[in-house]
């Protein structure tokens, strides 16, 4: 049951997998919606406290923690990688990440919330850009 379902994508093998913010858990159901794991519960680093966003690229799950203000890496099986970031506002940190998007060349892109900006890294988590700032104008 869902409690909170936040953000949803899929896997390259058409994996439905969804962020639920209140269970702060992910779920992953296969392409015939058979639930087939759950992760981010109980576990140390891989815990997940806050998450509302999920996205699927370079071989991870990427998960934004709204409030830690990281995305955390899994791999495509639950298991905790790696996190970046941290609350602040200078390239590489976070105030509220939130969506988030794997390109076609695996940059993955952050919604960064209340720093009003999208900020861009590569596939091993270094900042690459930012754009976009506070205001009522395009971009």
């Amino acid at each position: 049951k869902f409690q909170g379902p936040h953000s949803v994508t899929t896997t390259p093998d058409d994996e439905v997998v969804i962020v639920d913010r209140d269970n702060k858990e992910v779920i992953v159901f296969d392409k015939d919606l058979k639930l087939i794991r759950t992760f981010g519960r109980g576990r140390r680093d891989g815990k997940l406290n806050d998450p509302v966003g999920v996205a699927v690229g370079n071989n991870v799950i990427a998960v934004s923690e709204w409030s830690d203000h990281v995305v955390k890496n899994f791999s495509l099986q639950g298991d905790y990688l790696s996190k970046f970031g941290s609350r602040g506002s200078k390239d590489g940190q976070f105030n509220n990440p939130q969506g988030l998007c794997f390109n076609t060349k695996g940059l993955l892109y952050v919604v960064d919330v209340s720093n009003c900006r999208v900020q861009v890294f590569t596939d091993n988590n270094m900042f690459s850009f930012t754009f976009g700032c506070k205001g009522s104008n395009p971009g």
